[in-house]
């Protein structure tokens, strides 16, 4: 079958096909005289499990490297247990840096719902920006009360 045979077959488009054989992902089973690409069935297989690696947060050099592993005769499973082991913790990590930054958001227009908008006065950007805390938890304001050198 040709690369939008392949792709079809897949569910996945003609460039991604093109792109997992450039990255060496998957190999052509042989050329027409046309200069086509010619893929099986197997390859198909293949790009499938490449997809749903992927969608796990494997890295495509995760993947290349379990698919070598394969090739070769070894187990690749310990090693794809062992990959996802160790992106769970920093996956969780992101998750939660991401919840914190939703409930800033969610704070944030909270208290904003009855404030006014200010005029910008060549001081001040945005004070309702300005008036919130600061992530780490100091106040912004406290930079505006410190006192000026005199000039």
């Amino acid at each position: 079958m040709q690369v939008i045979d392949c792709a079809r077959a897949a569910g996945v488009t003609a460039d991604t096909v093109r792109h997992y054989a450039r990255l060496g992902l998957i190999k052509a089973e042989r050329r027409t005289e046309g200069g086509y690409q010619e893929f099986s069935e197997l390859t198909v297989t293949r790009v499938r499990f490449i997809r749903t690696a992927a969608a796990l947060g494997f890295k495509l050099s995760d993947i290349a490297e379990l698919l070598q592993m394969s090739d070769r005769g070894s187990l690749p499973c310990p090693k794809a247990r062992e990959i996802l082991a160790e992106r769970l913790p920093v996956k969780e990590s992101e998750i939660e840096e991401q919840l914190e930054l939703l409930g800033r958001m969610k704070r944030a227009l909270q208290a904003w719902e009855h404030m006014p908008d200010g005029v910008p006065n060549g001081h001040h950007v945005c004070g309702l920006i300005e008036g919130l805390p600061q992530a780490d938890g100091t106040d912004r304001g406290a930079d505006s009360k410190r006192r000026r050198p005199s000039k």
